[in-house]
């Protein structure tokens, strides 16, 4: 267990840190493992914004702390690229994967004994597919 960061400058660099450990799982394309990557960024932006409401105003940053807002906002920036790719990406298969349900769906309009019969699909597609 992490221990939880105290200061603006552990909890910025935690949570860029998480953001990049989710935006690299993003890259390989380790889906399965997203979800706990996302639990553990959400667990991280908490705690960085618990200690700047804490803080009050951040004006005043120390250089360190300038350098590491700075960081995470480029890792925020480059998961945000790589999320919405990742999206990108599952929502056109998605809609293949639909395609060829609803091809594969369809037994035809002929019965056993080459006669008309009505259509009925053998199988519903739809947006959870």
């Amino acid at each position: 267990m992490i221990p939880r960061p105290t200061t603006l400058l552990q909890a910025a660099r935690r949570l860029a840190a998480e953001l990049d450990r989710e935006t690299s799982l993003a890259r390989t394309g380790a889906v399965a493992d997203l979800a706990t990557a996302a639990a553990a960024k959400r667990a991280a932006f908490a705690d960085f914004s618990e200690i700047c409401t804490a803080r009050g105003t951040i004006g005043r940053l120390t250089d360190n702390e300038r350098d590491a807002v700075r960081a995470l906002l480029a890792a925020a920036d480059e998961n945000a690229l790589v999320l919405d790719a990742v999206r990108t990406t599952l929502d056109d298969m998605a809609g293949k994967l639909r395609a060829a349900l609803r091809s594969v769906a369809d037994p035809g309009t002929y019965g056993p004994s080459s006669r008309r019969t009505r259509h009925v699909l053998a199988a519903h597609v739809d947006a959870s597919a």
